[in-house]
């Protein structure tokens, strides 16, 4: 199985991005991703990659994507972002939901450090090779 609690490491570095393009705000970890201390900036993260080793849509992971656009759409802030930290995800996103993303929402795009792709490229192959094996499983 992943270990998808190290994708915390995101996070948290998301956060410290946020920051430097946020001047003067600090980010926490809170019911969102990232949330500033005067909870004037709230963030949602995804670092999800995209088309699923078939070559099709995520819909299971478009769905959660629309589902953090929801919980961000409900919350009163200044400043409302859903943080993309795959550049296929981002695009691929932005083509999919055109025109369907509330307003006062930003979709962004975080480039992650080297060692932090390594890390989310090793957590979605061996998800992804968890789930082929369930798979299996259930077919036979």
């Amino acid at each position: 199985m992943a270990k998808t609690t190290e994708l915390g490491k995101v996070g948290r570095f998301i956060r410290k991005e946020l920051g430097k393009d946020y001047p003067g705000h600090t980010f926490a970890d809170h019911r969102f991703d990232a949330v500033s201390e005067d909870n004037s900036i709230i963030a949602s993260i995804k670092s999800h990659s995209w088309l699923t080793s078939g070559g099709n849509l995520p819909s299971g992971k478009i769905g959660q994507i629309y589902q953090a656009l929801y919980f961000l759409s409900l919350v009163d802030a200044k400043t409302k972002l859903l943080i993309l930290t795959d550049r296929e995800a981002y695009e691929g996103f932005l083509r999919e939901s055109d025109g369907k993303v509330a307003d006062g929402i930003e979709i962004k795009f975080y480039l992650l450090s080297p060692e932090l792709q390594v890390l989310v490229t090793e957590v979605h192959q061996k998800a992804s090779r968890g789930m082929s094996r369930e798979q299996k499983f259930v077919s036979q």
